[in-house]
Parts: C-alpha cells; structure tokens; sequence
C-alpha cells in the first residue's frame, strides 16, 4: 500500500508581502510639503497622507532623505521646529473648532427641519381623518337620501293627481314652474342691461308669476284634502332639499381637506428633502473636522517627540557640564595644594565639589 507523503508548502514569493513605506519615518509636516510639491490634498492623518504619496509613485526616503532625527538637530534648530508645528497645530485647532460650529449649526437646521416635518405630518393626518370622517357623512346622507326619494316622489304623484282631479278645469300650472320661471326673470334682471322700459315690463310678468302662485294657493286651500296632501309633499321635500344640501356642503368640506392634506404632504417632502440635506451636510462637515481633529493630534504627538528631544539635550547639556566643572575643580584644588593663590570664586568651585 502506497503512502503519499505531503509535500511542503512553497514560500510565498518576497513580492508578495507590502513592503513598508520608505516615507513612514517622515513627520505630517514633512509629509505635507512633500504633497504640496506635487500639487495633491494635504488633508488626512499620517496613514492618509503615506497612502496618498504611495498612490503617485513618490520616491520613498532613502539613506539621504532620512526621517527626522531630533537628536542631531541643534537645540535652536528644535526650538524652530517646535515652534513651526506648533503654528500649525494651533491653526488646525481653530480649523477644527470652526468645522464643529459649523457641524452644529447643521445638526440644529436639521432637528428644526425634522420638527417641522413632524409638524407637517401631524396635520397630514388630522386632515386626513377629517376628509375621512366627512365622507361617511357624505356616504350616510346618500344613503337616506335614497331611502327618502321614492316617498318623496310618491307624495308628489299623489297630490298632482288629486290637484288635478279636484280642479281638471283650472289648467293650473305646476308651482315648482313658476318658481323656476320667476328665478330665471330675477337673474335676468340683475346681470343684464336694459332700458327702463324693458325692466318695467319685466318686473310686472315676475308679479304676475307671483300672483298666480298665490292665487293657486288659496285656490288649493279650498279643499282642506288637496292642501293636506300639498303640505305633505312640501315637507318631505324640503327634507330632501336639507339632506341634498348637508350631503353637498359635506361633499365641498372633504374635498378641501383632502386638498390641504395633499399641500401638507408635498411641503412635508419638500421640508423632509431639506432636512436630508442637512443631515449629509451635518456628515460631511463632522468628518472633515474629525479628520483635522486626527491631524491636531498627530501634531500634538510631534510636539511631544520634539519636547523630548529637548529635555534629552539639556540633560546631556548639564551631564557634560557637571564633567566640565569636576575637572576645573580637581585642576583648582592641585593649584591650591601648590600654594597658588586662588581667587574667592575659584574657592567656591573647590568647596562647591567638595574638596574643602
């Protein structure tokens, strides 16, 4: 039986793995000068701004363009450096707080914007209820109106029939006629321009239509059965009328409800599409201020890396001059063993080392 042995796994190629940035030991100030001198967006932390320079192809540091090394630099040359980014740091501070008002400012339009939508919608749905609530009404009166017209109709017929066949001789025109007829004269009279004449004579035939409703009246209230059914038919009629009007005036009422909820609801998106825009602007405005907040604090960072150089120095300063004075000390005190004479400051140095 054959036994397959597993054959090791190949190295991955050298090239395969990211080689590490060559710029990685420059400062952001380095960084950006070096962006600046090719034209390019020098915004971003120091990642940002490594990446960028490695997307151009930039030349990484080599031996004679090394990071910074603040233990070479002199101790007036950390003091301008210090001084350099601590300049930029302050103005990317007042950048940053700048951008945060701004941010502010855009998170308080768009609260407002969103309460005002919220408002907008509120009376979306009130006129909303409303339109419903009245089309019930609408649809109820409907309703009795089609249960009351037939009884309606039937009392028409019934006193029609019995008018005429109480007064068959009388050829009495129907009164709803008349009526119609006078309203048509009255119109007629108040939209039309006639001469004196013609006015007179047609507010004579609308008293003359007048006088034969009344005339009729009083001929029909001459049997107390033709009346009865007369004043039936009138009173349902008239009840129809009210509910022809109530149905009507509610018909009118949720029509303009409906209209206003549709004008709520268009200002609702206008308001809504507002208040997205200040919510993207919100977003853009807060990640730019957090992207030059990172930059503060990578300034902040440098800050302290040049400080500690400094520190550094000045104790390598007083550590080579504690040296210095030891050695004056011993060369004053063999003087002083010789018998040379030594001034009052000279003695201090001897005492101060403690040789006396």
């Amino acid at each position: 039986m054959e036994t397959r042995t597993e054959e090791p796994a190949l190295d991955a190629p050298a090239g395969d793995e990211p080689a590490p940035s060559g710029h990685a030991g420059l400062t952001v100030v380095e960084l950006r000068e070096k962006l600046r001198e090719r034209e390019l967006p020098v915004s971003g932390t120091k990642a940002v701004l490594l990446a960028r320079l490695a997307e151009t192809g930039a030349a990484p540091a080599t031996a004679d363009d090394p990071g910074p090394d603040y233990s070479k630099l002199s101790r007036k040359e950390l003091k301008l450096r210090r001084k350099a980014i601590n300049t930029l740091a302050e103005e990317l501070r007042r950048k940053r707080d700048e951008l945060n008002l701004k941010s502010q400012s855009h998170a308080a339009e768009r609260n407002e914007l969103n309460a005002q939508a919220k408002a907008l919608m509120d009376q979306v749905y009130a006129h909303r209820d409303r339109r419903n609530g009245l089309n019930v009404e609408v649809g109820e009166t409907r309703d009795e109106l089609r249960q009351l017209g037939p009884g309606v109709d039937q009392l028409r017929e019934e006193f029609l029939k019995l008018k005429r066949a109480r007064f068959a001789g009388s050829h009495l025109p129907p009164v709803p006629k008349l009526r119609r007829q006078i309203q048509e004269l009255e119109l007629k009279q108040m939209t039309s321009s006639m001469s004196i004449k013609k006015e007179r004579a047609l507010v004579e035939k609308i008293g003359t239509l007048q006088t034969q409703i009344s005339e009729q009246d009083k001929l029909l209230e001459t049997d107390p059965e033709v009346t009865a059914a007369r004043d039936s038919f009138r009173q349902a009629d008239q009840q129809r009328k009210e509910l022809l009007r109530s149905m009507r005036r509610a018909r009118d009422e949720a029509q303009a409800e409906h209209e206003s909820m549709r004008d709520a609801l268009r200002e609702n998106r206008k308001t809504r599409k507002r208040a997205d825009g200040a919510q993207r602007a919100f977003v853009r405005v807060k990640e730019l201020a957090d992207e030059v907040h990172a930059e503060y604090i990578e300034h902040l960072r440098e800050l302290s890396e040049v400080d500690r150089a400094r520190a550094e120095r000045r104790r390598g300063t007083s550590q080579a001059d504690a040296v210095e004075s030891v050695a004056d000390a011993e060369e004053l005190f063999r003087k002083f063993l010789s018998g040379d004479k030594l001034s009052t400051e000279q003695l201090m140095i001897i005492q101060k080392a403690g040789m006396l």
